[in-house]
């Protein structure tokens, strides 16, 4: 038997080390990706909208429209950057558990991660190439954003 600790206990940090809380600056970049990451989603939604409806037919109201998105399969391709608009919101808000440097920093690759577009990649990637391919506004818009955030 040795006296080295298995290799167990370096799969876990010391209970005594404390994680550094996300500070200010974390926090308004975070806010800042979170609404952009919003204004994103509403463009996506629209284009969404307009794509169904040109399917489907006319949705008749907002009202039917939330209910589309919500229970719809047709929509499911949008929700990653819905749950990482509430990911953002729940870490952001968290008390008994704060938000830490290094967790801000994964939010934020993750959010600037969402806004790439790849004809050849994952469903989400796919669907959001198209999009941007068939709404050279909702383009401009991604492209700012993305840049943007970059540059935070």
């Amino acid at each position: 038997m040795t006296d080295q600790p298995s290799d167990f206990a370096h799969d876990r940090p010391p209970s005594h080390i404390e994680v550094p809380v996300a500070t200010a600056t974390d926090l308004r970049r975070l806010d800042t990706v979170r609404n952009d990451l919003l204004r994103v989603h509403r463009g996506l939604l629209e284009a969404e909208r307009n794509r169904y409806e040109k399917q489907h037919g006319r949705i008749a109201n907002n009202s039917v429209f939330l209910q589309l998105v919500i229970n719809d399969p047709w929509f499911d391709w949008l929700r990653p950057m819905g749950q990482m608009v509430l990911l953002i919101d729940e870490r952001t808000s968290d008390k008994k558990q704060p938000l830490g440097t290094v967790e801000a920093n994964t939010l934020f690759e993750q959010s600037l991660g969402l806004l790439k577009a790849d004809a050849e990649g994952d469903t989400f990637q796919r669907l959001f190439f198209q999009s941007l391919q068939s709404s050279p506004e909702l383009a401009v818009l991604v492209r700012q954003v993305a840049k943007g955030i970059a540059g935070l």
